[in-house]
């Protein structure tokens, strides 16, 4: 009998430990189904061009009063939200800093700066912006103006391998030049977390870009200026892609006189 109570014993412990795993189980898969739903993908911006783009972003010029600013480290910021620009590629800001140098610029201050640097660069269009308020702090403010400034001209089918400006470590004149001095589209804004507009926007940004169940959660772009910079630029790129959208548009077909009757 002693055996048999063994077995019994054994039995019961093995049907005990199959039934918390299949518990163990239930729990993992209830837990990725949520997960799953609560993923989503962020809204991205889309190039209005008809073929794919390279632009580079100029360090921005800081005139908010604010002296802890890194120029370059906000164009940094800034080449990263232009880099989700689908048909967009970006010129890491290190080679524009370094082309800067080679041609003893020590910003863009006129339409022929911005000119210059881009033929050094041989990219498509340019960004120059200007930090107008600065406050990490929490609640974060932040004002800017950037300006796209774009090569109208198109150049010769094949001049310009993408892959090769990114990653090229010097800088090449290339041919063609701007059609136009002054910038194709800019975009402005103050962007006060305590706006409820503001707040609105920022949400429907971080939707898709931060982490489910986090501590902060959608939040997180509040307590940490980097990101809520990452935001400011998203929503200028908004903007002025739309710009360019409206510029690009075929002029509507012209109306024909009515005939005399």
């Amino acid at each position: 009998m002693q055996p048999d109570g063994r077995i019994r014993r054994v039995r019961r412990r093995t049907t005990r430990a199959l039934v918390r795993f299949g518990i163990a189980l239930m729990v993992l898969a209830l837990a990725g189904c949520e997960t799953n739903e609560r993923l989503q993908p962020p809204i991205a911006l889309n190039s209005p061009y008809p073929s794919r783009q390279v632009w580079a972003i100029a360090p921005f010029a800081n005139e908010s009063g604010f002296s802890m600013i890194r120029p370059d480290r906000i164009a940094d910021l800034f080449a990263a939200q232009t880099e989700q620009i689908n048909g967009v590629d970006v010129v890491p800001v290190n080679r524009v800093l370094m082309a800067m140098r080679k041609a003893d610029m020590h910003g863009i201050a006129t339409p022929g700066d911005a000119r210059t640097l881009m033929n050094l660069l041989g990219v498509d269009g340019l960004i120059v912006g200007t930090i107008t308020a600065y406050d990490p702090y929490p609640p974060p403010k932040l004002g800017a103006a950037v300006q796209l400034y774009h090569r109208d001209v198109e150049p010769a089918p094949g001049w310009l391998n993408p892959i090769e400006v990114t990653r090229a470590r010097t800088e090449h004149v290339y041919p063609g030049a701007l059609a136009n001095n002054m910038p194709t589209a800019q975009a402005s804004g103050m962007f006060d977390s305590t706006n409820h507009e503001t707040l609105m926007q920022l949400d429907q940004f971080s939707a898709g870009r931060t982490e489910p169940g986090g501590a902060y959660g959608q939040r997180i772009y509040l307590v940490n200026m980097e990101l809520y910079t990452q935001f400011v630029a998203y929503r200028l790129l908004h903007d002025v892609l739309e710009s360019e959208r409206i510029r690009l548009m075929p002029p509507p077909p012209a109306t024909q006189p009515a005939a005399p009757r």
